[in-house]
């Protein structure tokens, strides 16, 4: 039964600031606020100095000057005490300061916007409870106190075993208060924060429990009316026996009572707010927009990461409103599929698509933990498409203005086949088959969409989703003429959608034998087809996309042979008709992508010739939009191409890049992509700089980079390829200041490059480039943490560093790269390994060395040489304890690593068998003549 016995009209405004306007009470707040900052500190001001230019608030300043004193003097001084101390204080007499009526608190053990909750001690029926005291600054604003009381008023009446109880409501010395059950246990949003510390996913299945149980619990409070409207992981406590409860129904409203809140005040934790919320509109908040919110919260606790985040109001007020939150099972892949559906229609942004009720998200929720069909299902792709053009109407209307997407050096085009699809469409036409329309119908919401909404970072999920059901529609074409011979020219389109879809969406392999099939239909073609030029076009086209799916598959020998047969097409093409700007564009694309590959693998002159090639044809057409990117596009190339090479050269191809793009900036300022360009130009010109040892400009350029990625970022956070080049960015920016010897800058800098690039390989964990990055950065993070005497962490970061050059290398070891970098990560940690003393997994690193440079003789050597550095340092120590690595170990290594050296060619010109460090050593156990 809840105790009104001490309360007076809590919804009665204080008399003292009746007379006030808001403006005032506003700067009564303010000069409030200040004393007790100065009271604290011990200093408090006099009355008369504090509303020297408020001379009309003196008087009532100084009828809560005394309250505000208490209030100090309850705040003050709390420490953690065991029962026992609190048992003997109690019985040998209290502090008046720490009383409040029948109760002594303790120790404060949280606050939020409605109010500071302490531990405290009922005296009259000794037991330990929480008490919550409404912020002093509240007691201005009659509301605020009134919402109070029907916050004590609402919980009271629930009786639910998840639900924390409330036993009593009061106001003493001016401060308002309510007691309640206290929980030994800790807020979610604490055991959260700890399993991400530690990079623990919660079990699945215990965490649904504890849903299913808060649901419940909301839908006991939903049917009696009161909606909790704050629902979020600090509002749920965990007991120590790993019950869940319900506490704070701070922002509670009973449903008939009038309103408390006007419409545009805001209440609650943004994150979690449901979008009707966001928009202030608490007239049509009812129970679904808990279901929102403990879908949110469900969201977090799975994936340990907010569904909104950010640190910017209207940004995340913006996110709630316009963005869906990145798939569950993009983030954590172990997650049921049906799981993923239910918290996605928890959380829908229209409340008619949510659950009705919290039982039915309960129940929903419970049949996934049974494996039974769940009542919500996956959106369809108009679903999607209705939702996103909904949130960004303004955004679709100009869409169509931009005209299809660009092709750039990096980029596979399915743009290139805008021309082929055209004469698919003709040719079904003139073969009269009846789904014709339907496939160009795909063609325009499908394939030609999914390229408008490429430039536009907000549309990617809904892109995706596009790309996917396109994909499935021709599929289906294939499968159904395959068998059709009028049908071969539009059959070995589809099949080059197919492969351009597959490898775009991350399935090179699948996308190589479409690719392949498009070719050898296209091939067939040639022999009979009398449009000879029209099936050349499309068969370099063919060629190029597939290259490219080889590439990204590490196919590097057979990318290279269909660039060759691809750059050769389009040549044979332009030389027949020289004016056709479409071949042009198409063989400096081929020349760009080829190039890039030979920079891949070393071959840096070949890959500047091509580079070259294919700025002659961009310069040539300075009218044509889509040779103009390719033109600044190769400028950056070529930038990145000569920073090691020719520093000077670099820079200058670099601002001319810029030019360039800042010129196509300011022609559409809120172009992310143009700024993204930009930003990529700024990092290739760092790393010119920075070549040349002018490491101030570097260091400027890259932060000027990190801060427009930044903003992308924030704007758009779930854009993974802004978030690929914020990691390369900080990389450099890293490596910069580790060169200044600004090593904790440059920790940071990783640190900041880690946070993003960890999350891609998790996303992509079969692209090695992303793989051979993340490598690369730990080695740089290990390097800094060296330099700061932290060898323990280092090493760590130099393990991590294997782990992920090593999945490179499996997924691509044609590429050289991978694996000269992989050797480097072996040698640092069999380096730091020494030096700590650590002398067998030293040796097990070298082996692993060994193993990759079998072929290269003068590699084998080094291998060998770092056996006798450890042998030396083992002989130096003394005697080595039975069952460890000995000296004689390392030698015999030795002698078997130099003896596979000389088969792979070695000549030991560098005479590493007479150097000076190991004549004692190899006296004492020479190594075998070989």
């Amino acid at each position: 039964m809840l105790d009104y016995s001490s309360i007076s009209d809590l919804s009665v405004e204080p008399a003292a600031t009746r007379h006030l306007s808001e403006a005032q009470k506003d700067r009564m707040t303010l000069l409030l606020d200040r004393y007790l900052s100065a009271l604290e500190q011990g200093v408090p001001p006099p009355l008369e100095d504090l509303a020297v230019d408020d001379p009309e608030l003196v008087h009532p300043l100084r009828c809560y000057i005394n309250g505000l004193e208490d209030l100090h003097q309850i705040a003050a001084g709390f420490t953690p005490q065991s029962d026992a101390d609190r048992g003997d204080a109690i019985d040998g007499g209290c502090d008046d300061e720490r009383l409040l009526g029948d109760f002594r608190l303790l120790e404060e053990v949280g606050r939020g916007g409605m109010g500071v909750v302490y531990r405290a001690r009922q005296l009259s029926l000794d037991r330990t409870v929480a008490i919550k005291l409404l912020p002093f600054a509240a007691v201005l604003d009659a509301r605020q106190i009134a919402r109070f009381k029907n916050e004590a008023h609402a919980a009271a009446q629930l009786n639910h075993p998840h639900i924390v109880p409330v036993y009593t409501v009061g106001v003493q010395r001016g401060v308002h208060y309510y007691a309640m059950q206290y929980i030994e246990g800790h807020s979610l949003d604490a055991v959260i924060a700890k399993q991400s510390d530690r990079g623990q996913m919660p079990d699945i299945d215990v965490t649904l429990q504890r849903a299913i149980d808060v649901a419940h619990a909301l839908h006991a409070a939903h049917e009696f009316g009161v909606v909790h409207r704050d629902v979020k992981p600090s509002n749920l406590i965990l007991d120590n026996d790993d019950k869940i409860w319900v506490t704070d129904f701070g922002l509670a409203r009973c449903q008939t009572d009038a309103s408390m809140t006007k419409t545009g005040d805001i209440v609650g934790t943004m994150k979690y707010m449901s979008p009707e919320q966001a928009r202030g509109e608490s007239a049509i908040i009812d129970g679904r927009t808990d279901v929102y919110s403990l879908g949110a919260t469900v969201y977090e606790m799975l994936c340990l990461r907010p569904a909104h985040d950010g640190n910017d109001t209207p940004a995340v007020l913006r996110q709630i409103g316009e963005r869906s939150p990145a798939p569950l099972r993009t983030i954590r892949k172990d997650i049921p599929g049906d799981l993923e559906t239910v918290v996605a229609k928890a959380m829908s942004k229209s409340r008619d698509n949510r659950y009705e009720t919290a039982l039915q998200f309960a129940e929903d929720m419970q049949r996934v933990l049974r494996g039974e069909p769940t009542v919500a299902r996956p959106p369809t792709m108009i679903d999607r498409l209705s939702h996103w053009a909904h949130a960004h109407r303004k955004m679709v209307a100009t869409t169509f203005v931009f005209g299809l997407l660009s092709v750039l050096g990096l980029s596979v085009s399915i743009a290139m086949v805008a021309a082929a699809k055209q004469e698919s469409d003709a040719n079904a036409v003139l073969a009269k088959r009846s789904d014709a329309l339907a496939r160009a119908t795909v063609d325009r919401l499908g394939a030609q969409m999914a390229e408008l909404l490429s430039e536009i970072p907000a549309a990617s999920s809904v892109r995706q989703q596009l790309l996917r059901e396109t994909l499935n529609y021709y599929q289906a074409f294939a499968n159904q003429a395959d068998d059709d011979v009028s049908l071969t020219k539009d059959l070995a389109i589809t099949y080059g959608k197919i492969g351009s879809l597959q490898n775009e969406i991350g399935s090179p392999g699948e996308a190589i034998e479409s690719l392949q099939e498009s070719m050898r239909l296209f091939q067939q073609l040639s022999v009979s087809d009398q449009d000879s030029r029209s099936i050349n076009h499309q068969l370099a086209t063919s060629e190029n996309n597939l290259a490219l799916a080889l590439e990204r598959a590490g196919q590097y020998r057979d990318a290279q042979l269909h660039y060759e047969s691809a750059i050769q097409r389009w040549q044979s093409l332009v030389d027949d008709a020289p004016q056709d700007v479409e071949t042009r564009a198409g063989l400096a694309m081929s020349l760009g992508n080829f190039a890039l590959l030979l920079s891949k693998t070393d071959r840096l002159d070949q890959a500047e010739a091509m580079f070259q090639r294919s700025l002659m044809i961009a310069q040539d057409e300075p009218q044509n939009e889509v040779l103009v990117k390719q033109l600044a596009s190769t400028y950056q190339n070529l930038s990145g191409l000569l920073a090691e090479r020719d520093p000077q050269r670099a820079v200058g191809y670099a601002r001319a890049a810029l030019e360039h793009q800042m010129q196509e900036l300011s022609d559409d300022h809120a172009s992310p992509t143009s700024a993204g360009r930009v930003a990529l130009t700024m990092n290739s010109l760092g790393a010119a700089q920075s070549a040349s040892g002018n490491l101030d400009a570097a260091i400027e350029s890259y932060r000027q980079a990190a801060q427009i990625q930044q903003q992308l970022i924030e704007r758009w956070p779930d854009e993974l390829t802004y978030q690929r080049d914020l990691a390369v960015t900080q990389n450099n920016l890293g490596m910069a200041l580790a060169s200044q010897d600004q090593f904790d800058a440059a920790r940071q800098a990783f640190d900041h490059a880690l946070k993003y690039q960890v999350g891609l390989t998790e996303v992509f964990d079969d692209d090695a480039e992303l793989q051979s990055t993340l490598g690369g950065i730990y080695n740089n993070h290990a390097f800094v943490l060296e330099q700061l005497g932290r060898p323990h962490q280092a090493l760590n970061s130099y393990r991590l560093a294997v782990e992920h050059q090593h999945l490179a290398h499996l997924v691509a070891p044609e590429v050289p790269r991978y694996r000269d970098y992989l050797s480097k990560h072996f040698f640092n940690c069999g380096r730091l390994l020494r030096e700590g003393r650590n002398f067998r997994d030293a040796i097990e690193f070298a082996l692993r060395r060994r193993q990759l440079w079998l072929d290269d003789g003068e590699r084998l050597a080094g291998v060998a040489e770092e056996f006798l550095t450890t042998a030396l340092l083992i002989d130096r120590r003394g005697a080595t304890p039975e069952g460890q690595l000995t000296k004689s170990d390392c030698v015999d290594y030795a002698n078997e690593t130099l003896r596979l050296a000389i088969q792979a060619g070695y000549r030991d010109d560098t005479d590493l068998l007479d150097r000076p460090e190991f004549a004692e050593l190899l006296q004492k156990q020479p190594l075998d003549e070989t």
